[in-house]
C-alpha cells in the first residue's frame, strides 16, 4: 500500500485475498483503501458471500456483514451500493470522498469501453500483473487503432511498453515507447525509451540517439536515473545471491554455485507466475 494505515479495528489472522490482482488485505482499514484506489478492479462477483464471511469471523463486524448480506438479496442492487456500504460502515473516508468516490463508480458506468478496459489494463500494471496488462492493452489497440485518439492511443503504447520492459521483452518495449512518442511527442516517452536502450547500448549510441530526437536536455537526469537503478540493483537480494554463486563457481565448487543459481532461477519463476495468476 502507498501510505500508512492506522488500523483501529481488529486485525483478520487470515487475510482476505482479491481473486485478479491477488493483493491481501488484513483490515477494514487496508479493504476501504483498497476499494477506493482499485475501483476499475472490483467485481461485483468479489463482494459476495466469502468476502462477507471474512468480514464477520475475521474482522468481527458482524453488523456490516449482515448489511452486505441484506444488500446482496436485493433485485435493485448494484456494486455501487455494496461498496458504498463498506466505505461508511466506519470513519476512515470523509463524507465528501465517499461522494466523490460514489461520483467515480457512476461516471465509470458511462465510459466507452475502451477507455474502462484501459482503466483496468493500468490496474493491472500498477500491481506488476504485466501479462494481464499486456493483454488487455493489445485488446483495446484491435478495438481502436484506426480511430483518431492520438492522446489516448499513445497512452496506451506507452502503458503497454511500461509492462513489456518489465517482462524483458526490451525491443518490443522500444517500438512502444517510439510509437506513444510518435502520437504524443511526450518526453515522458522518449526518456524511457532512452532509458530503456540504455540497458543495451553503448553510452555513444544514447548520445546520437538524444540528438537525433533533439532531446540533448535528458542526458544529466537519465545518467542520474541509470546511476540510480544501478545502486538499486547492487542492493537487491538477488544480486547478492548471484555475486554469492559467482564466488563458488570462481572457486570451482560447483555443487554450492548450482544450488544458489538454483535458488536464484526459483525466486525469479515464483515472480514470473505471479503475473500469471
Amino acid at each position: 500500500m502507498s501510505r500508512v494505515i492506522l488500523c483501529e479495528t481488529k486485525e483478520a489472522t487470515t487475510s482476505y485475498i482479491f481473486p485478479n490482482t491477488k493483493i491481501e488485505v488484513f483490515s477494514y482499514e487496508e479493504l476501504c483503501f483498497y476499494i477506493y484506489n482499485n475501483v476499475a478492479l472490483i467485481a461485483e462477483e468479489y463482494i459476495a458471500m466469502p468476502m462477507f464471511h471474512w468480514i464477520e469471523q475475521e474482522l468481527g463486524l458482524q453488523q456490516l456483514a449482515t448489511q452486505l448480506r441484506e444488500i446482496k438479496e436485493k433485485e435493485s442492487t448494484d456494486l455501487t451500493d455494496l461498496l458504498a456500504a463498506i466505505l461508511t460502515y466506519k470513519e476512515y473516508y470523509t463524507i465528501q470522498e465517499v461522494k466523490d468516490f460514489i461520483f467515480q463508480m457512476e461516471r465509470m458506468k458511462g465510459l466507452p469501453r475502451p477507455q474502462f478496459r484501459k482503466m483496468q489494463a493500468d490496474g493491472f500494471l500498477r500491481y506488476h500483473k504485466y501479462l494481464k496488462a499486456i493483454a488487455i492493452y493489445d485488446e483495446i489497440l484491435e478495438e481502436v487503432a484506426t480511430l483518431n485518439q492520438d492522446d489516448f492511443l499513445g497512452s496506451i503504447y506507452h502503458n503497454r511498453a511500461v509492462a513489456l520492459a518489465y517482462n524483458f521483452e526490451l525491443e518490443e518495449a522500444s517500438k512502444c515507447y517510439l510509437k506513444a512518442y510518435e502520437l504524443t511527442n511526450n518526453p515522458r516517452s522518449i526518456y524511457e525509451y532512452l532509458l530503456l536502450q540504455a540497458t543495451m547500448r553503448s553510452k555513444e549510441d544514447i548520445e546520437i540517439l538524444a540528438k537525433y530526437y533533439q532531446v540533448d536536455g535528458m542526458l544529466l537526469n537519465l545518467y542520474d536515473a541509470i546511476e540510480d537503478a544501478q545502486t538499486d540493483v547492487v542492493g537487491s537480494a538477488v544480486y547478492h545471491r548471484m555475486q554469492k554463486a559467482m564466488y563458488h563457481y570462481e572457486k570451482n565448487n560447483l555443487t554450492d554455485f548450482n544450488k544458489r543459481m538454483d535458488t536464484v532461477i526459483e525466486k525469479l519463476k515464483e515472480e514470473f507466475r505471479e503475473q500469471t495468476v
